[in-house]
């Protein structure tokens, strides 16, 4: 069965054809937001730059996958306290606006800090890192949810599919151009260290910053109506015990993203595996196993824009299924050599250009106008939950048993969630009608 098409029931009293103008001007001004941030973010990849920085800062494998799941935990953390306040909230553009002003220039800073602190500090550039980087993630997580709500009043499905699947494939494409430049940035005949990393921060902080002017020119289309008043913690935490109670296939899904996200227990550890089990040069590795883990993004967001404007959980089900293929093929690296690995890497690009905004457009298109903010703020924070829990979880087994002791524990968790996702989770086609 296949996912509906609908029109965002707010846009309803424009003209088809104002409605499709505005479809138009939102489409492009969303996909250039969402390109430029997500190749800022590419170039310090969470899963290849990040832990391979932080591993040259410190030898504790705790803070080094922390390290590697720090941004998502921390942009998925407040949303509910937000999803509270937005219920009284007409008009959420400026939500979504105002705090970018203040949180996206942070990677910009902290490439600063690094340049005047130099490498004989490791202790304070790790310190900086925490401070400039967490403040970047929550400030994304400050707007995460007008985000949601925005893409999901003002664009239709169709042009929301695409965005999202049309969006990564442009990044794909650009990061395998810009692979080599990361590869040549750290290369031990470029910059010194730390200033080659500074170089990818200030880079990545200035495509943050130049998203800022697009975000201005959103058309932002009527959503759900809102509340007289921001609810009470009283009456806001049992409605939100009412959600979880009586929609059972939301309560699957959270479930079946819970165990997807503590598969990312492994997620830091790949690149580690590959320079310090598998004898692989860092600056080769990192530049390599970025440029597979960038390809395999773009065969997801192509795949997604075929599949995710009807097919949203079907494509959920296939991209869990190539988590489990990224696992085994590490698995089978410490028999074979580095040559799984390299399709380790593509299939976890896969996975990570692909699976999050699956999740997310299921919840879109699950929840009516008026409970959408509840139900991405309280999808989103309870994922936290499992984000805290897999970087302790994972350099915790990394430093008892080794590498493939947590490979075999992100094996194991997200069959689990494959197995959710394919008996209890249902197409959002009911709770998608229009009230």
């Amino acid at each position: 069965m296949s996912d509906p098409l609908l029109t965002p029931p707010g846009a309803a009293a424009l003209s088809p054809a104002a409605r499709e103008r505005a479809y138009r001007r939102n489409f492009a001004v969303f996909l250039a937001d969402f390109v430029l941030f997500t190749i800022g973010i590419s170039l310090i990849g969470a899963t290849t730059v990040i832990p391979d920085f932080i591993r040259r800062l410190t030898d504790v494998e705790v803070l080094i996958a922390l390290s590697s799941q720090m941004f998502e935990f921390l942009w998925l953390l407040p949303q509910l306290l937000i999803a509270r306040r937005l219920v009284r909230v007409r008009n959420k553009k400026w939500w979504f606006v105002g705090p970018n002003l203040a949180a996206r220039p942070m990677l910009v800073l902290y490439a600063l800090l690094i340049v005047l602190v130099g490498p004989e500090r490791p202790g304070l550039l790790l310190g900086g890192f925490l401070l400039f980087y967490g403040l970047a993630a929550l400030g994304d997580g400050l707007v995460g949810v007008p985000w949601l709500d925005l893409v999901g009043s003002s664009l239709d499905n169709r042009r929301r599919a695409r965005l999202f699947g049309y969006g990564n494939a442009v990044v794909g494409v650009a990061m395998l151009g810009l692979a080599p430049a990361v590869r040549l940035i750290l290369d031990h005949d470029g910059l010194a260290f730390p200033n080659n990393y500074a170089l990818l921060f200030a880079l990545a902080g200035a495509l943050m910053l130049a998203t800022i002017p697009f975000t201005l020119f959103i058309k932002e289309l009527p959503g759900g109506e809102p509340r007289a008043t921001v609810p009470s913690l009283r009456e806001y935490l049992p409605e939100l015990g009412r959600v979880l109670r009586h929609d059972a296939p939301f309560r699957a899904m959270i479930t079946a993203r819970l165990l997807s996200s503590l598969y990312l227990m492994a997620a830091p550890f790949y690149i580690g595996y590959g320079t310090e089990v598998l004898g692989m040069a860092s600056s080769v590795a990192v530049s390599h196993l970025l440029f597979m883990q960038t390809l395999g993004g773009v065969v997801g967001a192509l795949l997604f824009s075929r599949l995710g404007e009807r097919r949203t959980l079907r494509f959920i089900r296939i991209a869990m299924g190539v988590a489990l293929a990224q696992v085994t093929l590490a698995l089978t690296a410490g028999a074979l050599g580095p040559a799984p690995l390299y399709l380790a890497f593509a299939a976890g690009g896969f996975v990570q250009g692909s699976l999050g905004i699956s999740f997310m457009n299921w919840v879109i298109i699950h929840s009516t106008p008026d409970q959408r903010p509840i139900y991405s703020g309280l999808f989103n924070s309870i994922s936290a939950v499992s984000l805290l829990s897999a970087p302790l979880i994972g350099g915790t087994l990394v430093e008892e048993l080794g590498y493939q002791a947590v490979f075999v524990a992100a094996l194991m968790v997200m069959a689990g969630g494959l197995w959710v996702a394919l008996r209890y989770v249902q197409p959002p086609k009911e709770a998608a009608q229009p009230a």
